[in-house]
Order: structure tokens, then sequence, then C-alpha cells
């Protein structure tokens, strides 16, 4: 016997994957003059899913260096203190990864309710990378290669945008027929969300950019490792709904739309790694006679946010009952994610070495180097995820 629920608890609009399960029957239900809300009556049932989905991260492209023309040659000789208009920035462009997911429902004999432990997952790696030839000197005009992280010149640069994301839902849902052809299933529950995007960045070139270029000196090979790490964990309320329609023969077109508050702690850390070459004539005015490595670091404490999101998936499925316990569904479509301001751009790391590496004209080096890359700001942005999917469910009483 099927329950009367108020239309008022048609204002529930949200989603997740577990809507369908409890039920075999695929068939239209018998037509009636009246809309009614009602809860179906069920048997016992679990239902088990899985789901490959092809997605590409959403979240702004990773620009890791700029091929630039710089004018204005500081005292020291070698670095430039100005760019003009021509700045070129080559990103990393996050390409579509595989992204799995597994959820399990039990439905519960009576009403139509059901509670659903669900995981999804996507780990990713990408990369590119540029050269350019390095010309300048004292000549008052320098043309190369700017690290992103620093300013700092160089001829070869490679950038690199790794994603790891979890998250994983508990969820207690309530189905309700509407009508003859339409199933909601709205849901609340609890999300937990790991986030960990890590964008670095690898630099090298026979670059003057320490010593007195004009003596001869800092012109081997310098090297830079930079990183910038964005780190989010955090769990919170999430409430949806699925939708169903079904069209008939095991066919049937379904939904979701979830929300997700989370609170959890942000950290964001930001280093570089800078190797210098000898100083090729000894010259007792470098900085760096005998050459060295440079750490600079900019870590933020660990801060307590709340980030939103949201998702939303449509599909087709077909449902194929194997007999009255046991139905199998093949379903495929599009969804999307999106967490909001949740990855933070610190870069560049403020090296704070003015006067260091000048040469004998005691010029400020990379302190002066340091302010090309301050074309960033402080600035946060989302994360997203978008693709098709495929998914199975089986369903067992």
């Amino acid at each position: 016997m099927k329950t009367k629920i108020s239309l008022v608890l048609l204002s529930l609009g949200l989603v997740n994957a577990s809507a369908y399960a409890g039920t075999i029957d695929t068939t239209p239900m018998p037509v009636s003059n009246d809309i009614n809300v009602t809860a179906p009556d069920q048997t016992g049932m679990w239902s088990f899913g899985a789901t490959a989905v092809l997605m590409q991260p959403t979240n702004k492209a990773f620009n890791y260096a700029d091929s630039v023309n710089a004018v204005g040659i500081n005292s020291g000789g070698s670095t430039p203190t100005v760019i003009d208009g021509s700045d070129t920035h080559h990103s990393v462009d996050d390409n579509y990864d595989w992204w799995f997911g597994a959820d399990v429902t039990y439905a519960f004999p009576g009403n139509g309710r059901d509670v659903t432990l669900a995981y999804e997952g996507l780990h990713g790696t990408d990369t590119d990378s540029t050269a350019s030839g390095f010309s300048g000197g004292n000549t008052g005009h320098i043309q190369g290669l700017v690290s992103d992280f620093t300013g700092l010149p160089y001829t070869n640069a490679q950038g690199e945008t790794d994603t790891q994301y979890d998250a994983g839902d508990l969820l207690f849902g309530q189905k309700l027929d509407v009508g003859s052809r339409i199933r909601l299933h709205p849901f609340v529950g609890v999300r937990y969300a790991h986030l960990d995007l890590t964008d670095s960045g690898t630099y090298y070139g026979v670059v003057p950019i320490f010593g007195n270029s004009s003596k001869g000196e800092g012109t081997g090979a310098t090297a830079e490792d930079s990183t910038l790490e964005n780190q989010f964990d955090g769990i919170g309320p999430r409430l949806g709904s699925d939708a169903q329609i079904n069209l008939g023969q095991g066919f049937s077109i379904r939904g979701r739309l979830g929300l997700s508050a989370l609170i959890g702690s942000q950290r964001v850390t930001n280093t570089a790694i800078i190797t210098i070459p000898p100083n090729n004539n000894g010259s007792s005015g470098a900085g760096f006679k005998s050459g060295g490595v440079l750490n600079a670091e900019n870590n933020t404490d660990s801060q307590t946010r709340v980030i939103p999101e949201i998702d939303g998936r449509l599909g087709l499925n077909y449902t194929y009952a194997f007999n009255s316990g046991m139905a199998l569904g093949i379903e495929a479509g599009w969804q999307a994610t999106n967490y909001f301001n949740v990855v933070s751009d610190q870069y560049p790391v403020n090296l704070g070495l003015t006067g260091i590496g000048g040469g004998n004209s005691g010029g400020s080096g990379i302190g002066v180097a340091s302010t090309i890359g301050n074309q960033h700001y402080d600035a946060t942005s989302n994360f997203g995820l978008q693709g098709p999917y495929a998914r199975l469910q089986l369903d067992v009483s």
C-alpha cells in the first residue's frame, strides 16, 4: 500500500546515484487522473553501482612561464627592471583523465527509504614545456623566458599540474513517485572531501643573473624548482535528489543535483629552490663566489574555511530485469562538479634578497628580478570537474 505524501515535498529538487534501488519494475506506473505523490512499497534490496568518468578539471590554467621582452638594465648589468607589452603566457592545460566512483545502497523494506555509501576520486597529472633563446646582458634589452614563480629569466621551462581529489558520501534517502512516470529521491547526509592541487615549475638556463656579467661572473647554468600546493580537507552536510522519468521498455531519463557545504582546513605552500653556479673569475665583488643554493618558502597557516559545492548529472538509462529479484542498469550521460573559492594563487615567492649577487657595481641582482613576477596577486578560484560518464548498477533483492 502506498502512503500519500504532501505535494509540499516536491520543493526538494536535488540528487544522488542510488535513487533507483529498491524496485526492479521498469514499466510505467498506471495512469491516474490525479497527480499523487506517494512513497512506494518495496522489498529489502541491495544495489551496487560503479561509474567511470572521463573528467577534465575546469579550474584556471596554470601559467608557469612568460616569454618577454624586457628593457632597462639595473646597475648590476644583467637584470631587467621593466617589461614591455610583448608578454606571452605559457600554461599547462588540464586534459581529460579517468575518474572512478563506486557506491552501495541498501533499500529498507517498507515505504521507499534507503541508505547509501559512495566514493568518487580523480588522480591525474598534466605537463607542458617550452624553450627560448636568451639575449641581453649590458645591451639594455633582454629577451627570454621568465619564471612565473620568481620572475628570474631562463632558457628552458617546464610546468606540471598534479590533481588529487577524493570524496565520500553517507546519505539517507526517500523515494517519491509523482504521478505515473516520475520518481524523485530527495536525500540528506554528509560529505567528506580531500583536495590536493600542486602546480610546479622547473627552469634551467645559462643566464647571467648572479654577479656582474661584464666581468664574466655568474654565467654558468642556473636551475630553479618552484611549487605552489593547495590542500583542503573538509566535511559537511549534503542534500539533494535524484530524478527519473520512465519512458517505457526499460528506458528512463535520469538526473542528479546535489549541494554540500564543507567545513575544513586549507593550507597553501609556496616554495622555490634556486641553484646558483659559481662565478667563473672569482672576483671578490661577486655575491656568490662559489655558487650555492637559495631556499625561499612562503606558507600560510592552516585556516578554517567553509567551501560550498554543487554537482549535477544527466543521462539515459536502460534497465533489464532478469527476474523479480535481480536487475542490471546501464547509464551514460554528462556530469559536473564544482567547489567554490578553494584554490589560492599565492605566487610569486618574495625572495627578499635585494643586494645579493649585484657584482662589483653593487647592483640589486635578484631583488630587482623578482619584481617581474609581481604581475600575480593573491586571489581564490574554483576547482571543478566535468565530462562524460558511464555507469553500471546491479539491484539484488
